[in-house]
């Protein structure tokens, strides 16, 4: 019972960002994905979290491509160096979960 518990009981939502930062390029991309986690620091079985992305600051920097079930989404650039802002909210609450900060760097930086 307190292994089911452990393992199948959601403790927190998890951000992943791959690769962590975009070039100033227009095929420069990223992927955000957000998954729930267990009490042990794993994702947790047969659990989604449904989320709403938003840009808060920074629109003119980045654009949102195509939500994939809910959870995950792809961040492209537009070809200019800044930081930009993503909100992450829940379908369910309504509520603010994360403010991701992107960083948009030149495009010779390697």
């Amino acid at each position: 019972m307190l292994a089911e518990r452990l393992v199948f009981t959601s403790a927190k939502v998890k951000v992943e960002l791959e690769p962590g930062f975009l070039y100033a390029s227009q095929h420069s991309e990223l992927t955000l994905n957000v998954y729930p986690v267990n009490t042990l620091g794993f994702r947790t079985p047969y659990a989604k979290t449904e989320v709403r992305f938003d840009v808060v600051e920074g629109a003119n920097l980045i654009e949102l491509e195509g939500t994939v079930e809910n959870h995950t989404v792809k961040v492209k650039s537009k070809g200019k160096e800044g930081e930009a802002v993503v909100g992450i909210y829940s379908l369910k609450s309504g509520l603010e979960l994360y403010k991701i900060l992107i960083k948009i760097l030149p495009k010779d930086v390697a």
